[in-house]
């Protein structure tokens, strides 16, 4: 089973089905516009304000860092059903992270003016934003708990339990990425779970 921060009330399928129940909301809902990323695109840029929330529809994101050399860390991926953003919406932030396209993907924009509208008019949408904050503020804990107590390969075995779906889709260096490691390193955690040919040869050996 899911640990509970893993659950977002507002990303969940269920949450735009609630939208869907007020005609006059899903006309706005409907209205907003639409984004669409090839994969590596750049939907915002690091260091740069961030003044609305997105929405995946279709597709996978990733939000990631950059240092001064150049080397990646990915913090997060976006999939169906995701909300992206920083800060607290609606109040303008500065994004650290970059977030940009793995997969070709559609994007929901939802500005900052636009959801302040919606706080005032329907309290279900602030039920729902407080969710998501709840959500996104549980997942920054646990991935600063999981970077600071498990290793490399407790790392990998937790992401796959609790996303496997999402392991499964990712491109091994993007994980690698994710969990602080080289290609290598990530293909020698696998062997050595018995999760490649080679790995299970050896397993099967001893």
């Amino acid at each position: 089973m899911d640990p509970d921060w893993l659950t977002c009330l507002a990303c969940a399928p269920h949450a735009t089905a609630r939208l869907n129940e007020d005609p006059a909301l899903a006309a706005r809902w409907i209205a907003l516009p639409r984004r669409r990323l090839s994969p590596g695109q750049c939907l915002h840029p690091a260091g740069q304000p961030v003044r609305a929330s997105w929405f995946v529809e279709e597709g996978l994101v990733r939000s990631v860092v950059r240092d001064t050399r150049g080397r990646e860390r990915n913090t997060g991926f976006h999939a169906e059903c995701s909300w992206i953003g920083a800060g607290v919406p609606p109040y303008p932030a500065v994004s650290v992270a970059g977030i940009e396209a793995i997969e070709a993907s559609r994007v929901v924009e939802l500005g900052h003016g636009e959801l302040q509208a919606w706080l005032a008019e329907m309290s279900a949408v602030g039920d729902m934003l407080a969710d998501a904050l709840r959500f996104a503020f549980a997942r920054q804990a646990a991935r600063e708990a999981e970077l600071l107590l498990l290793t490399a390969t407790q790392r990998y075995q937790a992401f796959v339990s609790n996303q496997p779906a999402l392991a499964a889709r990712l491109p091994q260096h993007q994980l690698a990425i994710y969990l602080g490691v080289t290609d290598v390193g990530l293909s020698r955690i696998r062997a050595r779970l018995g999760l490649t040919p080679a790995g299970r040869a050896r397993r099967g050996a001893g």
